[in-house]
């Protein structure tokens, strides 16, 4: 006979059955968190990276890891970790054999077992692209290796594995456009008088391309080396506009300072130079603070700042120390971090973009929470003739879209004399707009008319009850919509794109994409200048997403 009474169950299953409920909700809201963020954290840490990280085999989503070696030239058994393809564990091992038993001069510098493991890697990529498929396919190709390496194809590897920090040419530049070499690419060695507690010397590399010298030096006995030199220039250095060095460097992250002694006075460079990258020539600039600072230039060049008395005081005399200090493995992961914002803040006038953009964000919210405030208690608290007919004509310009009224917008904004000028930008968040009214309009309904009678009975008129009452209870909404506003407005690109073209009035969004123009599409520097855009409406919407989700959640609600 079956039993039809209810099972019971203890407290200790419901609790069980609770706890799978949160947990299952607790990991739904943590899935989507990391799938909404994994654009900001890409973004995040691509603005990390330097350009070649961007363009190799494999894109990882973290930064390397910068390496401070102590010793240059050096050979970096990092160069091919990203070579990958079919057969690679298959013929690594026989491609190691083949270059142990190779007459080549492996470099001195480093292990000699951990150079072939890297150079194997390298001959792997050159062969991947080089040898027919169905040769690479057969099952000779272990024994037709030796035919494919040859002594000039693992140089070129070993070519691409070879770090140095190699010295061009030195100029100086004045005010009245005269440009003096001081120190000729070819005489480099033998110019530069080298000092310093860490082991160092200059090599002269004779090229036909760029003559250079190669600057070995050991940190192991010291944590900074010097170059220094007096020279004698063809102008008066009162006169003198920048200096200009040539410079590869050797991707050890290490630091370079310079120090300028002239006319009786000291002056040094206000920030560090990071010895990152190796992929081609550059060039550093440093000049005393002066009118260019002021203007929309890129930021080429390293301020000097007076760093007290010299003995150097003859009027076409001037002594350049070029200091070279160690940094460690945080120093390098700190200049790497800072390098892309660095230059992002030099290539475009970051201060005067911010600006413009605030000050349009702030007349914007200004505008629309006035406007649509008002407006919105006219609809909702007022009665007056054709009330709900002018409601319902402004709700129907919601269906319009804004690419039929941009010309006819255009258009009345050069008749009014306000083309590339901020008006645009601004003046229109004073006429209210739908949605905004809508959304208040219909929080205001909600708001008890008892309140509003007790207003009128204590001698408030219409002004006095929109503003001491109306506007304090509708705080959450407009949070709302200042936030929209705040939103729309910092973000606003084609706006400005259309109205403006002085690149003085560009505001943070169109000032970016100048900055992107102008920075060759490095997409490293780009990211840097997006997550500096990006912080601010982050920060904002995590401080006010209490009245942000409010005026959401109680638009309409009654009571």
């Amino acid at each position: 006979m079956s039993d039809d009474r209810p099972i019971r169950h203890g407290a200790a299953y419901y609790r069980f059955l609770e706890f799978c409920r949160l947990s299952w909700v607790y990991a739904l809201l943590a899935g989507g968190a990391i799938v909404f963020s994994w654009p900001f954290v890409w973004m995040a840490a691509t603005s990390v990276k330097v350009d070649r990280e961007m363009f190799g085999q494999t894109l990882h989503l973290w930064p390397s890891r910068p390496v401070p070696e102590l010793r240059s030239p050096y050979v970096d058994t990092r160069c091919f970790d990203d070579i990958a393809g079919a057969r690679l564990s298959a013929l690594l091992p026989a491609i190691e054999r083949v270059l142990q038993a190779m007459p080549v001069a492996w470099p001195t510098e480093g292990d000699r077992a951990a150079v072939i493991r890297g150079a194997a890697k390298g001959v792997f990529g050159k062969l991947l692209v080089t040898v027919p498929k169905a040769q690479w396919e057969s099952d000779g190709m272990v024994a037709a290796l030796p035919r494919w390496i040859t002594p000039a194809l693992v140089e070129d590897v070993l070519d691409q594995m070879r770090r140095s920090l190699a010295i061009g040419q030195f100029r100086a530049r004045s005010y009245d456009l005269v440009e003096d070499q001081l120190v000729a690419p070819e005489a480099v060695a033998a110019t530069w008088t080298v000092s310093g507690p860490a082991e160092a010397r200059l090599v002269q590399v004779p090229s036909t391309c760029e003559p250079s010298a190669q600057l070995h030096y050991d940190f192991s006995r010291g944590d900074h080396m010097e170059l220094a030199h007096t020279f004698t220039t063809s102008f008066p250095v009162r006169r003198l506009h920048r200096l200009e060095l040539y410079l590869r460097n050797d991707d050890t992250w290490h630091r370079l300072n310079v120090v300028v002694e002239k006319l009786g006075r000291r002056y040094e460079s206000v920030r560090d130079y990071d010895l990152a990258d190796y992929s081609s020539w550059g060039l550093v600039t440093w000049q005393e603070p002066g009118p260019d600072d002021k203007s929309n230039k890129v930021r080429s060049w390293t301020l000097l700042r007076d760093a007290g008395p010299s003995p150097v005081t003859g009027p076409c005399e001037l002594r350049v120390t070029l200091r070279f200090t160690q940094t460690g493995a945080a120093g390098a992961w700190w200049g790497k971090i800072r390098r892309n914002y660095r230059l992002a803040l030099d290539y475009l006038p970051f201060g005067r973009y911010v600006a413009t953009s605030l000050f349009i964000v702030v007349l914007n919210l200004v505008g629309t929470l006035f406007s649509c405030s008002l407006v919105a208690y006219s609809f909702a608290r007022l009665q007056w003739p054709g009330r709900n007919m002018s409601f319902a004509l402004m709700l129907a310009t919601m269906m319009i879209p804004g690419q039929v009224t941009m010309i006819p917008y255009f258009l009345i904004m050069r008749a009014l004399g306000w083309y590339n000028t901020l008006y645009p930008l601004w003046v229109g968040s004073f006429f209210a707009g739908a949605f905004n009214v809508f959304l208040l309009r219909q929080f205001m309904k909600g708001i008890p008319r008892d309140l509003e009678d007790a207003a009128k009975i204590d001698g408030c008129g219409f002004w006095r009850v929109y503003w001491h009452l109306i506007l304090p209870l509708i705080r959450p909404t407009l949070a709302a919509i200042g936030i929209f506003t705040f939103m729309g407005t910092w973000n606003d690109f084609m706006g400005p794109l259309i109205y403006l073209g002085d690149q003085r009035l560009y505001p943070l969004a169109l000032g970016l994409y100048a900055f992107n123009v102008q920075a060759g599409s490095s997409m490293s520097m780009m990211m840097a200048g997006s997550l500096l855009m990006t912080t601010p409406v982050i920060v904002i919407f995590f401080f006010a997403q209490k009245y942000f989700i409010q005026g959401i959640t109680l638009t309409g609600m009654k009571g």
